[in-house]
C-alpha cells in the first residue's frame, strides 16, 4: 500500500510540471557562468575597423569607434556559453542589477578584492565569475603582384594569307593574411578564489594565389581552385570568403552573423571556444562540446577497454522522491561517458521460470524511458535526469548507453 502511494505521489509530481508548463526534460542543472567584462588592452585601432591604418589617421579620419571589442568579446563568450547547453550564461540586466546593489562601476570591477568576488557571486547565484583580457588583436597582410604582357606578330606569312598577332596580359596575384589573438582569462569560484588563469592564442592564415591570362582566371585557396573564363564579375573579383579586405571590413558590424565570415570572426570564434573548453577543464563538469567531434566506438574501446565487450552500463542506486530529476546512477567518468548522453533504462518484466521446478531463473528486460546525464560526480557515479518515462523508476533498474546507430534511426524515422 505505501509503495502505491509513493507511485500516486511521483506521478502527482510529474502531473505537476505538466500543468506549469515545464518541461521535465529542461529542468537541468546548469552552472552559471557570469562574464564580468573583457578588457582590451590590444592597442586595435578601433576607430577604422580594420586595424589597418594608423590610429593617429583613424583619429583625424573617424571619432567613432567601429568595433567594441570589450563588448562584443562578452557577448560572443555568453553566446558560446549557451550552445554548451551546460553552461548558463549569467544575463546583462542581472548583473547591472547586482552591481547597482553593491554601488560597482565598471571601473570598481576591476578593482574587486576576494571578498567583493564573493558578495557579487552570491547576488548572482554565479557558480563561476570569468574575466578576460584581449591581448593582441591584429590581422597582418602580405601581398605581391606581378604582370607581363604576352606579344606575339609581325611574322612573315605565305602570299594570299593574313598575318596574325595578338596581345595579353598575364597577372600573378598572391597575398597572405594572418590574423592573431591572444587572451589572457581568469576563472574565480563561488567563494571569489582563484581558480585558473588560462592563456588563449590562436592564428589563422588565409592564403590566396590567382592568375589571370586574357580571359581565363584561376585562383587557389585553401578551400580549392577556382577556374572562371569571360567577363568576371565585380563580385568574383573580391578575396574569396572568409572576408579580410579592410574596406569590406569597415561595413561589418562587429559580433555579427556576417562577422563571423571574415578571418577576425573565424579566429575570434576559435579563441572563444578555447576559453569554454577551459573552462570545462577547470571548473567542470566533463562533457562534450558542440564543437568537438564525438568519439568513436574503436576511440570509446581504447580509452576504456570494458567497453569493448557492447554498451555502457549500469544500475539506479537512488531516486529522489521529491526530485524526479537527481537519479543516481553507478556509471562515471569512469566509463567515458558526456553530459546530456541519453541511456535507455529498463526495469524487470516478466519472469522467466524453470519449466520443471517453476524457480524463477531471470526476467524479461523491460524499457520503460529515457534518461540523460546532468552531472558526472565521479568516476563511479553521475546524476541522470528524465527524458522521457513510462512508469516510476526504482532502485536496480537497469541503465544502458543508447547505440549511435538506434539515436540514427529514430531521428530518421
Amino acid at each position: 500500500m505505501k509503495r502505491f502511494f509513493s507511485y500516486l505521489l511521483l506521478i502527482g509530481f510529474s502531473f505537476g510540471f505538466i500543468l506549469c508548463g515545464v518541461d521535465i526534460s529542461e529542468a537541468t542543472s546548469k552552472k552559471r557562468i557570469a562574464v564580468l567584462y573583457f578588457e582590451d588592452s590590444s592597442r586595435f585601432d578601433s576607430p577604422t575597423g580594420c586595424g589597418c591604418v594608423p590610429g593617429f589617421i583613424g583619429a583625424i579620419f573617424s571619432t567613432k569607434k567601429r568595433w567594441d571589442l570589450e563588448a562584443g568579446f562578452a557577448k560572443m563568450l555568453n553566446r558560446k556559453l549557451v550552445e554548451t547547453n551546460v553552461y548558463e550564461p549569467v544575463p546583462t540586466d542581472e548583473l547591472l542589477d547586482a552591481m547597482a546593489m553593491m554601488t560597482l562601476s565598471r571601473h570598481n570591477l576591476k578593482k574587486l578584492d576576494q571578498s567583493q568576488r564573493a558578495t557579487l557571486a552570491k547576488h548572482l547565484n554565479a557558480d563561476v565569475i570569468v574575466i578576460g583580457e584581449i591581448r593582441h588583436f591584429n590581422q597582418e597582410r602580405l601581398r605581391t603582384n606581378a604582370s607581363r604582357t604576352l606579344r606575339e606578330g609581325g611574322r612573315q606569312a605565305p602570299q594570299g594569307q593574313a598575318t596574325a598577332s595578338y596581345s595579353a596580359p598575364v597577372i600573378v596575384r598572391g597575398s597572405l593574411h594572418r590574423v592573431t589573438i591572444k587572451l589572457n582569462m581568469k576563472f574565480y569560484n563561488a567563494s571569489g578564489e582563484t581558480v585558473a588563469e588560462p592563456r588563449i592564442a590562436t592564428t589563422r592564415d588565409h592564403s590566396y594565389a590567382g592568375t589571370r591570362f586574357a580571359s581565363l582566371e584561376a585562383s587557389v585557396t585553401e578551400e580549392g581552385t577556382n577556374l572562371t573564363f569571360g567577363q568576371t564579375s565585380e563580385k568574383q573579383r573580391r578575396n574569396p570568403r572568409p572576408i579580410v579586405k579592410p574596406t569590406e571590413l569597415n561595413e561589418i558590424q562587429f559580433a555579427s552573423a556576417e562577422y563571423d565570415r571574415t578571418l577576425f570572426g573565424v579566429v575570434t570564434n576559435e579563441s572563444l571556444v578555447k576559453v569554454v573548453l577551459a573552462l570545462r577543464d577547470n571548473v567542470g563538469p566533463n562533457f562534450i562540446t558542440p564543437w568537438e567531434p564525438k568519439p568513436t566506438t574503436a576511440e570509446k574501446e581504447k580509452t576504456n577497454p570494458s567497453a569493448a565487450g557492447g554498451p555502457v552500463k549500469g544500475k539506479v542506486q537512488y531516486v529522489d522522491n521529491e526530485n524526479p530529476d537527481k537519479i543516481y546512477v553507478n556509471i562515471g567518468s569512469d566509463r567515458g561517458i558526456a553530459i546530456n548522453q541519453e541511456f535507455a533504462v529498463f526495469t524487470k518484466g516478466k519472469p522467466i521460470r524453470d519449466i520443471d521446478t517453476g524457480e524463477i531463473l531471470t526476467y524479461v528486460p523491460k524499457p520503460i524511458g529515457t534518461l540523460a546525464v546532468s552531472e558526472i560526480l565521479t568516476g563511479k557515479v553521475s546524476v541522470f535526469r528524465v527524458v522521457e518515462i513510462a512508469e516510476p523508476l526504482k532502485i536496480g533498474d537497469v541503465v544502458s548507453e543508447v547505440a549511435p546507430e538506434a539515436l540514427t534511426s529514430e531521428e530518421e524515422e
